[in-house]
């Protein structure tokens, strides 16, 4: 089955996604123009994955994956041993998003892969929510 997506247009599998397009017209770059500033596991009142994005001059969002199951979380390096010195100041973005279907009964599944985090599980929901600065 499809997912349902909530504030942004609906992607086809599969895919690799990187840019979230806007009901506007607009879009969103998650690879060059926002960083990842972190994620979250929620569990009320259904099990959330949430990706916080920002830019500082065009704000904060989250892009949230209602209704998760089957959750794997890689992370490939410790922060330190991703630094060579200082951090840098604006965080990376994410290399992709993986989206794509398996039968009729069964929600899809999306693969997050980032610099030093990767991320498998199943999801019903996509939403993009803004979030405060």
């Amino acid at each position: 089955m499809r997912a349902r997506f909530t504030s942004l247009k609906q992607w086809e599998a599969p895919g690799d996604y990187s840019d979230v397009d806007l009901p506007d017209g607009g879009f969103l770059d998650l690879h060059n123009d926002f960083g990842l500033l972190g994620v979250a596991m929620l569990g009320y009142p259904k099990s959330t994955v949430r990706l916080e994005f920002g830019h500082p001059a065009r704000g904060r969002f989250a892009l949230e994956f209602h209704d998760v199951g089957e959750l794997v979380m890689q992370q490939t390096v410790t922060s330190s041993d991703g630094w060579h010195g200082q951090p840098d100041d604006e965080p990376e973005g994410i290399d992709s998003i993986t989206y794509y279907e398996y039968g009729a009964e069964l929600p899809p599944v999306f693969e997050v892969q980032a610099p030093s985090l990767r991320l498998k599980f199943r999801a019903w929901e996509v939403a993009l929510r803004p979030l405060a600065a």
